[in-house]
């Protein structure tokens, strides 16, 4: 009896180990599992991107921000000089990473002069198509005077814009040219997909038609969240094959109200609203803000 006792104590002792061994190692799963997401989402965060359409009439500005840094996309017209420098000072802009000029038009060109004047610019990049006009003859003054480092973009290239947000360039595939032979400035605009995390933005410049049919042809990952419209709603882009790619849940369209050109053109909003992408529009709705952590994005209008 002594013996069976000694044995039925050590079994007894023994399942106890075996339980509570059990019992730890279901805590340690259940911790591990529970603590993985958190790190998972906070490496996927990153900081958050704002991207902001300034509202700054016919023309295109794109304001980016990340990290305290700041990146620009087109800078408006020469008009809207007073209203971006305002506008800058608004979100407490002292200096500019990069500045992106998607192809010389005055609309989107016009505002350097009064940067250059205001405030620090690190680095410049655009098409490298040449342009007669004053602007662009003082732009390219005002760079070699600065001794800002300047770079021509072309398909493949890509720029870091901040930690973790990529700027993929798709266009300009090739030189494309008007019907009188010479360089058209719209076709031969910079067209770039951003990139942060999950999130995804396709900004397109003029681009025409023309321009998209290259992109497209060339191939690669047009899949955007949202689309910047190309030529401020125009009806000489969006192509349908083009929006089909990249396929947007959002578009931006940033025009002036009561424009001359009468941008957007319905025919661009209805392929839009046919598609079921949600139209956001700087002659409506004013500034429009986006910020996204890189998993999901929010959106924001100045106006309603």
């Amino acid at each position: 009896m002594h013996i069976f006792q000694k044995l039925m104590k050590f079994l007894a002792v023994f399942l106890l180990s075996l339980s509570l061994t059990a019992a730890f190692s279901a805590c340690g799963s259940s911790a591990s599992s529970s603590a993985s997401p958190a790190k998972a989402s906070a490496a996927a965060k990153g900081g958050q991107l704002t991207v902001r359409m300034l509202d700054i009439g016919q023309g295109d500005a794109f304001l980016l921000e990340k990290d305290g840094k700041f990146v620009m996309i087109d800078t408006g017209d020469i008009e809207h000089r007073d209203q971006i420098v305002a506008l800058l000072h608004k979100y407490k802009v002292k200096e500019i990473s990069k500045i992106i000029i998607t192809h010389p038009h005055a609309d989107h060109l016009g505002g350097m002069n009064a940067i250059f004047k205001n405030f620090k610019v690190d680095a410049i990049y655009d098409d490298g198509m040449p342009a007669a006009t004053g602007s662009y003859k003082n732009y390219l003054k005002q760079i070699k005077a600065n001794k800002i480092p300047y770079h021509v973009l072309k398909a493949g290239d890509e720029v870091d814009f901040f930690d973790g947000v990529k700027y993929n360039v798709l266009g300009p595939v090739k030189v494309i040219k008007d019907q009188k032979g010479n360089s058209d400035f719209n076709n031969n605009s910079v067209v770039g997909r951003l990139t942060y995390g999950k999130f995804s933005m396709m900004f397109t410049g003029d681009a025409e038609k023309e321009e998209e049919k290259t992109i497209l042809d060339k191939g690669g990952t047009l899949k955007s969240d949202v689309l910047k419209v190309g030529h401020h709603g125009s009806r000489t882009s969006t192509s349908p094959a083009f929006l089909k790619a990249v396929s947007p849940k959002d578009a931006f369209i940033s025009c002036g109200q009561g424009n001359d050109y009468g941008h957007p053109h319905k025919v661009t909003l209805d392929k839009l609203e046919k598609a079921k992408v949600h139209v956001y529009r700087t002659d409506r709705n004013g500034t429009v803000t986006l910020t996204t952590d890189g998993s999901s994005y929010h959106i924001e209008k100045e106006r309603a």
